[in-house]
């Protein structure tokens, strides 16, 4: 194995992660939405309750997380370069003005901080945000930076796809400080790709004013005659594998393999696409949490650097297929 070392290490400095105090079943979020739930779904997800959201302002999440996650960096909000929002979706306002990093680089006090955010992507968001800041940090335009979100489910939109039940959504929210200089966990190599004709896969199809009585028109869906799962997952390995030889590391030198929380099928047919024998990895997080969007990669990595040892480092990689319209793929020395 030979790691190609950067010029300046950049690495994840620290994470933290902000979940409402109320919890919901999956069965009760089935019966609320109107939806029959048995075993065979129940075995085909994996998840047993997500995290609910009740109060105002979602963004309020994002900010005892961004402020959880300084704490553990020992760092002030003066020392944040940039602060970049990776949200799924808007959430105080559905408008395309919101952007919501503004609002945290406000309130934290980050006077210096400019301010930026992606979205359309899925999860795969993370990585665009995380691309864009180590590029950022390597030319040496920003030393620290930031990166935060809020995914809060929109009302009756938990169960992914109703009749074909994909994923439940779970609401949190998530910071990640990234740093010049560090390398406890250090990026290596980071990879996107996007196939422009899966740009309508996930989608709220509309169409409520025409069919006032069809709420299903306000659901989101992924549209699963254009989505293919094997093809997606073939694309994503081969993203990942051209990462891993960007890092100089073949994939067979990865240890740990993270990707969304979506159910126990996509992680079981992920694992089957890469490889993975008995692999049960995030199981429990996914069980307690569901999907909640990048949230998910911010909760497993923490969950691995936690358990890391002093004295040894492992390779992971991050990756998300983003429902084959937006991919990435991340190498990171754990």
């Amino acid at each position: 194995m030979k790691i190609v070392k950067t010029q300046i290490p950049v690495g994840i400095v620290s994470t933290a992660y902000c979940l409402p105090p109320r919890k919901m079943s999956v069965r009760d979020v089935f019966k609320e939405e109107g939806l029959e739930f048995n075993s065979a779904i129940a075995n085909q997800l994996g998840i047993n309750q997500v995290h609910v959201f009740e109060g105002k302002w979602r963004s309020d999440l994002a900010f005892e997380a961004a402020k959880e996650c300084l704490f553990k960096a020992g760092l002030s909000s003066n020392e944040i370069d940039v602060v970049v929002d990776f949200s799924v979706l808007p959430q105080d306002y559905v408008v395309p003005s919101w952007c919501m990093s503004n609002k945290i680089q406000h309130e934290l006090g980050a006077g210096k901080a400019f301010n930026l955010g992606f979205g359309g992507g899925g999860t795969t968001n993370l990585l665009t945000a995380l691309k864009f800041v180590v590029s950022l940090i390597k030319t040496e335009k920003a030393g620290t930076a930031l990166l935060i979100s809020t995914d809060v489910a929109l009302p009756g939109n938990r169960v992914i796809n109703q009749d074909e039940p994909l994923t439940v959504l779970g609401d949190g929210a998530s910071a990640i400080i990234v740093s010049r200089g560090t390398s406890d966990c250090e990026i290596l190599d980071i990879e996107l790709w996007s196939d422009g004709e899966q740009n309508g896969v996930f989608c709220i199809p509309g169409g409520g004013l025409a069919h006032p009585d069809r709420l299903d028109l306000y659901r989101l869906r992924i549209d699963v005659e254009s989505y293919s799962e094997e093809s997606t997952l073939r694309n994503l390995k081969s993203l990942t594998e051209r990462a891993a030889e960007n890092a100089g590391i073949n994939l067979d030198d990865v240890t740990i393999f993270i990707n969304p929380n979506i159910s126990t099928k996509d992680r079981r047919k992920f694992s089957e696409m890469f490889g993975l024998s008995k692999d049960n990895s995030f199981d429990e997080n996914r069980w307690l949490y569901g999907h909640i969007q990048g949230t998910d990669f911010v909760i497993n990595l923490s969950q691995m650097i936690n358990a890391r040892s002093e004295d040894r480092h492992t390779l992971a990689v991050v990756c998300s297929h983003g429902w084959g319209f937006s991919y990435g793929a991340m190498v990171v020395r754990i």
